[in-house]
């Protein structure tokens, strides 16, 4: 399985919808409700959603991967995903950032990812502890205090907790806290632009046996 990933600042104006269009044309009929569905937004969520998909066309392209063959659709919990299984993508966005991650896996192989970036709001140390409540378990509730509330590790938990629930296709609701979270992977990274820190984080399964010895191999 192999992972890629892009970010970049939400943008708008007409041209957004120009890209898009000309874009569009280069999937199969079969994407043409993912398509409507981001035209039928207006405004910010329009912008939001055209950067995604633009940032997933984008790594489509740089991984060689013909766009002409995949079918784009949205699930039942408003995710777009692909029907193929050894292709997966997870879009997030956050107050003027768009992050989209790619994974790629060999023919049958079934693969999923997660993505989340969140904007590093200037939260007071008892607000972080109040929100921390609602969405950490104990054992991650204890790491946050011996960080001394450490904003990074505020950010750092919450983009765990939802690009594992965006991964797992969980509801965020149910899964915010009761997820066990301690054999899962994590990329984790900071991007900063314009004078703002947008922390992200990406989840992918744990490697299978094939990967692990592919690693020991090159190291």
């Amino acid at each position: 399985m192999r992972i890629d990933f892009a970010s970049c600042i939400v943008t708008g104006g007409n041209f957004m919808r120009q890209r898009v269009e000309s874009a569009m044309e280069n999937y199969g009929a079969g994407s043409v409700d993912y398509f409507q569905t981001i035209f039928s937004k207006r405004k910010e969520a329009f912008c939001d959603s055209a950067c995604g998909f633009l940032l997933l066309d984008s790594l489509l392209q740089k991984n060689k991967i013909d766009r002409a063959e995949l079918v784009i659709t949205v699930d039942k919990r408003n995710r777009p995903r692909v029907l193929t299984d050894n292709l997966d993508f997870s879009i997030s966005h956050s107050e003027g950032c768009a992050l989209c991650a790619l994974a790629i896996g060999k023919d049958g192989e079934k693969v999923t990812i997660g993505c989340d970036v969140q904007r590093e709001r200037d939260y007071s140390k008892d607000k972080m502890i109040e929100l921390s409540r609602a969405f950490m378990n104990e054992k991650e509730l204890s790491e946050f205090e011996k960080s001394g509330f450490n904003p990074d590790s505020f950010f750092t938990a919450w983009t765990h907790r939802e690009s594992y629930v965006k991964r797992a296709g969980s509801d965020i609701f149910d899964a915010l806290k009761s997820a066990d979270l301690s054999g899962e992977l994590f990329l984790d990274g900071a991007i900063f632009v314009c004078g703002e820190k947008y922390r992200y984080s990406i989840n992918r399964p744990m490697l299978s046996e094939e990967e692990r010895a592919e690693i020991e191999e090159n190291r």
